[in-house]
């Protein structure tokens, strides 16, 4: 495993590490829960759950991937290779609104619990981004990271980790 250096990369895996730590539970709790058993609204693992999974995917959707599309994108491009932030950026666009429809479902269901329709709904895409989502984080931890530790310079690492904290990722 490499073994980063940067504050930046540092909090960019730690978040990652968080985001898999989320995505392996949700697809466990959603196997064993299966497609067609509707849990109770009043079940309190599948509360913890949602809750869980909210805080995580709204900080992964609207915190992390706007900064590195922002703040990291364009200087690995300039510097190591612009098609692998396009690439990424590409991962993004679709894993958002996977995301993004995730989160609504899984507020509503907190507040309503589920139905059938919502519950079908909610574990097939809930699959799906577990699927999309862990295969994006390894390319990143595999080539995005390690390469952003050989270009970025110390004085790019601290105002980055700044910007990334005030971004609502953690440093």
């Amino acid at each position: 495993m490499f073994e980063f250096e940067l504050s930046i990369t540092k909090a960019l895996h730690r978040d990652h590490v968080a985001t898999l730590a989320m995505l392996e539970k949700l697809e466990t709790d959603l196997n064993r829960q299966g497609a067609s058993a509707v849990p109770t609204a009043d079940d309190p693992t599948w509360r913890s759950l949602l809750t869980g999974l909210i805080a995580v995917l709204e900080a992964d959707v609207k915190g992390h991937f706007a900064f590195e599309e922002s703040r990291l994108f364009p200087t690995f491009s300039e510097y190591v290779d612009p098609g692998i932030p396009t690439m990424l950026k590409e991962e993004h666009e679709i894993i958002r609104p996977l995301a993004e429809a995730l989160l609504a479902k899984a507020k509503d269901a907190l507040e309503n619990g589920f139905d059938d329709a919502s519950w079908s709904a909610f574990h097939a895409q809930g699959l799906e981004l577990v699927e999309r989502e862990v295969f994006h984080i390894q390319k990143e931890e595999m080539g995005f990271l390690p390469a952003l530790e050989q270009i970025l310079e110390p004085e790019d690492d601290a105002e980055l980790s700044m910007a990334y904290s005030e971004a609502g990722g953690n440093v």
